[in-house]
């Protein structure tokens, strides 16, 4: 009786050991040098956030002689993101007073350009797809949107 209940025991502290020694702690801490330079930003702000999803749309932006970049920039992408997190993560660090979702939105319309203004009386958020590539202008008339 004394085995099979030290066999318990055992196998309770070994099973209780692999749990404790698999869990690792996560943080969802940002980093010393990135909080000090939000912090730093955040003495000038409050600002008007731009949430642009690629170099792609960026660059017109960038290359306008309207633009005048500062010398403090904090990039948190680089590669594929979700805009919804991004800008979430953008109203929650930094003091923001409006945001700016700038380029084209999957637009398939080839009449329209980036910067161009457009009122949606449809919306739909399907995704990143490369409309650029497919060139549907049919999907303009299929009923995929939400009201």
């Amino acid at each position: 009786m004394e085995t099979s209940a030290s066999r318990s025991i055992f196998v309770c502290l070994c099973a209780l050991m692999i749990i404790t020694f698999t869990f690792h702690e996560t943080s969802g801490a940002l980093h010393a040098e990135t909080q000090r330079q939000i912090n730093q930003a955040n003495k000038n702000g409050p600002y008007l956030g731009l949430v642009i999803p690629n170099l792609f749309e960026m660059n017109p932006l960038l290359q306008s002689p309207n633009f005048t970049a500062s010398d403090l920039k904090i990039d948190f992408a680089g590669k594929f993101i979700n805009a919804g997190i991004t800008t979430q993560l953008l109203l929650s660090l930094f003091k923001i007073e409006g945001i700016v979702h700038y380029g084209i939105a999957g637009n398939a319309n080839p009449s329209l350009n980036i910067g161009d203004v457009t009122i949606p009386q449809y919306w739909s958020h399907t995704g990143l797809w490369n409309w650029q590539v497919s060139a549907l202008d049919h999907c303009l008339v299929i009923p995929t949107t939400i009201s």
